[in-house]
């Protein structure tokens, strides 16, 4: 009963307050075109899982990947982020099922930067990832596409990539 009377008041309030607008200096010359004001751009970042043969010893949270497809000389920079999780297991509806907090070591999360997809100069790589507007089914050999610390210069040998 109580909130009945406070939301009836604050309806009375705003009801009192629209009343109280002076509209004679509002004028009739509305103009058509849209304002907008960006305040804050959101970032938003594609992943790639990458399977490795190996662990790698020399790896610091933070590496920055290059992703070269060798055939054009293609280079597209990502960061190293996170282990994947050990028996992350999901159902037929791709729902997580089994979660184990452990780490992977041979499981790394690398993300890239949408704007950098944007790039003309990447026509191949950009098609690779499945939640972007470029993709595209494509078959290229595991050689063909390289992953290298640009810290270690090391290049990974990997077992399989997620993008």
């Amino acid at each position: 009963m109580q909130n009945e009377l406070t939301i009836s008041s604050i309806y009375d309030s705003l009801i009192e307050q629209i009343k109280s607008i002076d509209t004679q200096d509002l004028s009739d010359d509305v103009k058509d075109e849209i304002i907008t004001k960006e305040i804050e751009k959101q970032k938003v970042y594609y992943w790639i899982r990458l399977y490795l043969k190996d662990e790698i010893s020399d790896l610091k949270i933070g590496d920055d990947f290059d992703i070269t497809y060798i055939r054009s000389g293609e280079t597209l920079s990502g960061k190293f982020i996170a282990f994947g999780k050990k028996n992350l297991n999901r159902d037929l509806d791709n729902v997580i099922v089994n979660y184990d907090p452990e780490d992977n070591p041979k499981c790394l999360c690398i993300m890239v930067d949408e704007e950098e997809m944007k790039s003309e100069k990447i026509p191949f790589i950009r098609t690779l990832f499945k939640t972007s507007t470029y993709f595209e089914y494509q078959v290229y050999r595991r050689e063909e596409l390289t992953f290298t610390n640009t810290r270690t210069l090391q290049t990974c040998e990997y077992v399989d990539c997620d993008f």
